[in-house]
């Protein structure tokens, strides 16, 4: 049974020779980050495949972009704490990894709510003046 006590633990996250993942957690972490570039790739095949809306095709750029760019940094952070290499192995990298991960989200996040929409407003806008030139 892992212990999530462990988590509370400050000197944990800010320790710069941090212990050992261990075989299961590494293993956890490990297919984690492998999954986020799997879904990169897939979201890079899905933009292929909305060619006929722009914005949804940007939308899944900017996800392919996000899954695999912090998928691939996710992967080093692992090799760097599996091989517990002084300050870059340390936990914190995670910590700062999440952030950038719901900060990157975001982004992604406000491109679908607020500007696909403003672009659609836009075509249709553009479609209803284009019959009558």
């Amino acid at each position: 049974m892992p212990n999530f006590q462990r988590l509370l633990d400050l000197n944990f996250w800010f320790s710069l020779r941090p212990s050992a993942l261990g075989p299961k957690g590494a293993v956890f972490v490990l297919v984690f980050f492998c999954l986020m570039i799997f879904l990169g790739i897939v979201f890079s095949f899905l933009s292929i495949r909305k060619k006929g809306d722009p914005l949804i095709s940007k939308l899944f750029k900017k996800l392919f972009n996000q899954f695999f760019a912090m998928g691939a940094i996710g992967l080093i952070l692992v090799f760097l704490s599996y091989e517990q290499i002084f300050l870059l192995g340390s936990y914190l990298w995670y910590l700062l990894w999440l952030v950038g991960f719901f900060v990157w989200s975001g982004f992604s996040l406000r491109y679908l709510i607020k500007k696909i929409p403003q672009g659609r407003e836009e075509r249709e806008r553009k479609k209803r003046l284009q019959k009558y030139f």
